[in-house]
Formats: structure tokens, sequence, C-alpha cells
């Protein structure tokens, strides 16, 4: 017993004698950028939504107390951000959007490249050469009322969807379809995928719509929501409705994430907060508020975790892609509204 004893005793004096490594907020670059940020007062912050921005303030405040954080959501946010750079007005700080979002800001170089390195971002958790560190992923996904579903019936691959048994079975958005097929060229090709598109949409008689898809499943109308983004279905989840969801193969990914404006008027505190945003504090954060997932190198959920090693085949959101995604998105449009 006693020989027990003193080991424990010396395995608590080695590790209580072993340096602690300073957490990055704590870094004197950080310091000194946090004591900058604080005499500037203020940081402005652009989303494209209310849910991805609303919650910054608190959690941002939560770390760097005394930085007024102030924050705009709008779904055109690249293009009043781009009338604004044109008429001389440098109202914004930081830019949080998807590489779709913000790649036309990029484009006019209205992004400053910013080392993310003090913020415990690697370079795998930047694109455009530095001028976006990522922050989340959303991932497509196909949602089920789970009141009236056979969990033996739900597709491991998006291809099973032209299975005859979904015939009348399912909903979907007129917008996030054309995406999720578009993705889903890449690694298809642009004969089958196109096909695919035809099949769900004339031969499957899918409900599409731009209205709201939750109210639709969840009362039975339709079992089934294709192409549904899976931190939306996560909410529809967690506030009561009979709805959950599986990630067919390939697993679809968005990214997410933002920069700092060039012309930031508070460029201390604009670096300060897109940093944060994009440190493991912030990625967790976002999580709690917004139900997101990090599917990237840096994800512990179990889903990224497969992905990451190679046990699930992904389609994941990179700028070197974006432009053959892009044409293959503009071309299934039509096609799922019936137009082509």
């Amino acid at each position: 017993m006693r020989n027990r004893l003193r080991i424990v005793a010396m395995v608590l004096m080695a590790i209580t004698s072993v340096p602690v490594q300073a957490a990055w907020q704590d870094a004197p670059e950080v310091k000194a950028l946090y004591e900058k940020a604080k005499a500037e007062g203020k940081v402005v912050v652009w989303g494209t939504q209310r849910n991805e921005v609303d919650w910054m303030p608190k959690a941002f405040n939560a770390m760097f107390p005394g930085i007024e954080v102030r924050w705009v959501a709008d779904n055109d946010l690249a293009t009043k951000a781009i009338a604004e750079a044109r008429g001389g007005r440098h109202e914004i700080d930081v830019f949080w959007s998807t590489l779709t979002g913000i790649l036309p800001v990029v484009q006019r170089d209205l992004i400053a490249r910013t080392d993310w390195t003090p913020f415990a971002v690697g370079k795998d958790g930047t694109g455009f050469d530095g001028r976006m560190a990522y922050t989340h992923n959303t991932a497509y996904s196909f949602a089920y009322n789970r009141d009236i579903t056979n969990t033996a019936d739900l597709p491991k691959n998006w291809g099973d969807l032209t299975d005859p048994k979904y015939k009348g079975t399912m909903t979907s958005s007129l917008f996030l379809l054309p995406r999720l097929i578009g993705a889903l060229s890449l690694p298809w090709g642009n004969d089958k995928a196109v096909q695919f598109a035809r099949d769900v949409t004339t031969k499957q008689d899918v409900l599409l719509t731009r209205a709201p898809r939750e109210p639709i499943v969840n009362s039975g109308e339709r079992k089934y929501a294709m192409g549904e983004i899976d931190s939306l279905v996560r909410i529809w989840r967690d506030a009561g409705l009979h709805i959950d969801y599986v990630i067919p193969e390939p697993v679809v990914l968005v990214q997410g994430g933002g920069g700092v404006m060039a012309k930031a008027p508070h460029p201390s505190a604009a670096r300060l907060l897109a940093g944060y945003l994009a440190s493991p504090e912030g990625k967790a954060a976002r999580k709690v508020a917004t139900n997101s997932e990090d599917y990237g190198p840096a994800g512990t959920s179990e889903t990224a975790k497969q992905i990451n090693a190679g046990k699930l085949q992904a389609v994941r959101d990179l700028p070197e892609l974006m432009d053959q995604r892009e044409k293959a998105i503009g071309q299934m449009g039509p096609i799922v509204a019936g137009q082509r």
C-alpha cells in the first residue's frame, strides 16, 4: 500500500513539475493585439444570417472583454460589401460567410492576408492564401420523420434515392437541391449527376419548394427531406420536432469561415475577433450557439474522424474546386426546376 502511495505521489510530482504550455490567448503577441483592440473600442462583423453572428458578442467578450461587437446579417452580403468599397465606405471589419460567399470579395482584394498562427490555426485551416480562416462545415443530410420511418430504409449513398421505394415520399429545397447535386458531380462525373437530377425530380415525385420543409416532414405529409443542412436539422430535433437525419455518402460539405477586411476601420479588433472565431475556443462556442460542426482536420465529431480517416468519402469545399462546383450548380438549377 505504501509503495502504491509513493508511486502516486511521484507521478503527481512529475505532472506538476512539467511547465504548462500557455494558451494562445496568453501569448505576448495576442496580449499586445488585445490592448490595441481595446483602444479601438469596437469591431463590426458581417454575416449572412442572424444566427451566424448574433452569438459572437457574448462569446468573444467572455474571453476579451471591453470591445463592443456589432453585427449585421444579410444574405446579399458580398454585393453590399463590394458596393460600400466602391463608394469609399469602409464600415466592415470582419466578413464571415462561406467559400462561395467570400470569393467575390477576395477576388476584388477587399480581404487582407492574415497570419492566423497566433490563434492556434494551422495552414490547413485557412484558404485563399491566408485571406480566409475556416471555422465550421455544414453537410448535406437526409432528414426523416422518425415516428413513421423504418431506419432500414434510410439511404447510405445519395444514389440510392432513385430507388422506386422513395417515390412520393420526399420533399426538397429548390435552392439547396441543385447545390447538392452540383457538388456530387465532382466525384460522380457530370453525366451521372445530370441523370440523377432528372431521375429524382421527374420520376420520384419530389415535392420541391422554397418554403420551410420541417412542417412538411414533421406532419408526415412527406416522410423525408432530401438535401437539408445538418445543423438546421439538429436545431429542429432539439426544438422537439419528430425529425432526425443521416448523412449519405459522398458526404457533401460546405466550408464556412471568414477574414479581415483590407481596409477594416478597426484593424486590431478585427484581427482579434477573426482569430478568436477560428481558434479552438471560437469553434467550440460556435458549435454550442449554432449546432454547427467542424468536419475538417481539427474536427472531433465521429463523422469528422471517419472522414479524416478515409472511412467516409467526402466532397470537400475547396478554393481550387470552386469554379467547377459553381458551374455544375448553375447547370443543375434549371434541371431541378424542370426548365431543361
